[in-house]
């Protein structure tokens, strides 16, 4: 059984939804006329209901929609074609007193009782588009600040990248000055010499020229080693069994009857993959290295640890050993603790590691001695990859 009291009802809800949405709600004829509003129109654009209903639409419109809407609305009529009809837009709405405002308009089309109607809910996105400037003015203001925070960035590496070329350049002129100087004024006392000694014996003159020719490729030996620095090649990588390359490495530098020398390689040590060329190198600089550090003599270890990926080989001095302040700075260039050499064997023996994939660590205790380790990746393990 229906209920005679429903459409009453229906009614009632209706009204109340109307009389209470936030939304203004705006009824017009198929002629453009405001047939009903809610309070929330007026409200929004500042009229009574009283004045209204019977104008036209475009009363709550500016410039040029307000000489356009009939228009719009005839051509729809006309033919059937909607375009705005069941699309929410974002619209100006005009307010009685002539100040504008943006909105969101959805308009739909009802027929009820023979009656023609469109209907429009009005949003005032006023509070929405001044936060929408906001946000877009913080993001301009933001963007701005980043542009001059990043001129600054580069303004301040720039700065920063010229200190560190200037102390590199102070570091640079005083090793080499360091190392050349001395060769140069016994060069220049041997050519003082020479050029006014009376009478010098034939034995004198030939001993100030050969003292000549050895600072000179003293001086020589120091260009190089710059050079070599600089123009370091990449690695050409290949699988090589570094136990006999070490083995060279010690008989190419030489050293003297007070070093004993033990190789504590395993039978079944694996190639690792390596520039040979490079490598024995670096070997031969640690081995110097570790000479150096045992001047009255020691034990110079070289051996190796095998794992999965790696094999590392170390190698073991007796020496002096390297105090905890020289430490964070003997492998970087042009620093020594010697009393002759640049400060070179050791940085260029970490860049060869470093270009051959591999690692240079140092552990060492003043008065017991040092420990260089070359960590490199086995052949096999690269080729499982």
């Amino acid at each position: 059984m229906k209920d005679s009291n429903r459409p009453q009802i229906q009614t009632a809800v209706l009204a109340a939804i109307l009389e209470n949405a936030v939304d203004a709600i705006i009824n017009i004829t198929p002629l453009g006329l405001i047939d009903s509003v809610n309070p929330a129109a007026e409200q929004m654009f500042g009229f009574t209901a009283d004045e209204l209903l019977g104008q036209n639409i475009h009363i709550l419109m500016p410039q040029p929609d307000r000489d356009q809407h009939d228009g719009y609305l005839q051509n729809y009529l006309g033919s059937g074609k909607p375009k705005i009809i069941g699309i929410g837009r974002e619209v100006v709405g005009q307010r009685k007193d002539g100040t504008t405002f943006p909105m969101h308009l959805a308009v739909s089309e009802i027929k009820v009782d023979n009656r023609h109607l469109f209907t429009g809910i009005v949003r005032d996105i006023s509070k929405q588009k001044q936060a929408e400037r906001n946000l877009a003015i913080a993001n301009e203001r933001l963007e701005d600040r980043v542009k001059q925070r990043t001129a600054e960035l580069r303004e301040a590496q720039a700065d920063l990248v010229r200190s560190e070329k200037f102390a590199t350049l102070g570091k640079v002129s005083g090793g080499i000055a360091h190392e050349i100087r001395n060769p140069l004024n016994a060069v220049k006392t041997s050519a003082y010499f020479l050029l006014n000694a009376n009478n010098p014996s034939e034995k004198k003159i030939r001993e100030h020229l050969e003292r000549i020719d050895r600072q000179v490729n003293m001086i020589d030996n120091v260009v190089t080693a710059l050079s070599d620095v600089a123009k370091l090649p990449d690695a050409n990588l290949d699988a090589v069994d570094l136990a006999p390359v070490i083995h060279a490495a010690v008989c190419s530098v030489g050293l003297p009857s007070n070093i004993e020398v033990r190789f504590e390689f395993p039978e079944d040590l694996p190639q690792v993959l390596v520039d040979g060329t490079q490598i024995v190198i670096a070997f031969m600089n640690l081995i110097r290295n570790a000479r150096d550090a045992m001047f009255e003599g020691g034990t110079l270890s070289l051996s190796a640890t095998v794992d999965p990926e790696s094999v590392s080989f170390h190698v073991d001095d007796t020496g002096t050993g390297i105090s905890d302040a020289d430490m964070g700075k003997i492998l970087e260039p042009l620093y020594t603790t010697k009393a002759r050499g640049m400060g070179l064997g050791l940085s260029i023996s970490r860049t060869i590691v470093e270009k051959n994939k591999g690692q240079l660590n140092v552990e060492s205790e003043v008065g017991k001695g040092s420990r260089f380790t070359v960590t490199l990746e086995r052949c096999d393990a690269a080729s499982k990859a």
